[in-house]
């Protein structure tokens, strides 16, 4: 079946919206969580734009490896990336003063909900119908 540049466009709408999603909502979530439950304070996260550019880039690999792979090793894998990447990056780049243990548990609140989203928003019937109503305006 050959693929239409109204269906590219909008396979590549659909993809850009599930990723920025998960990426804000994964961040926002893991300030919420590091402020409720670990006295980390909630504008040191959500306000620093490095966090949602690592979580943008996180959230693009699981794009990249739901494309690639069949479900269950994607899903696997985006845990495994979602937690490891973000982890390594805080430790090295970031240069975190929070402990190893705290930083794996921040980052496996990130994977989780940056995935759940992702997948809710790509598998969505109402982000299709806007995707296909903006592609196909002439």
């Amino acid at each position: 079946m050959a693929r239409t540049a109204a269906g590219i466009a909008r396979f590549t709408l659909v993809e850009a919206v599930s990723v920025i999603a998960g990426a804000m909502v994964g961040t926002l979530a893991v300030a919420f969580f590091g402020w409720l439950f670990l006295s980390i304070d909630f504008a040191s996260i959500a306000a620093a734009p490095a966090h949602y550019v690592l979580a943008l880039v996180t959230v693009a690999i699981f794009a990249a490896l739901y494309a690639y792979l069949p479900g269950t090793p994607a899903t696997l894998a985006s845990l495994a990336v979602g937690i490891l990447l973000p982890t390594v990056i805080a430790k090295f780049a970031f240069d975190s003063v929070q402990t190893l243990g705290t930083v794996l548990l921040l980052n496996l609140v990130f994977a989780l909900v940056a995935l759940s989203v992702y997948r809710f928003v790509h598998a969505s019937g109402l982000v299709r119908r806007a995707a296909a109503d903006v592609t196909d305006r002439t």
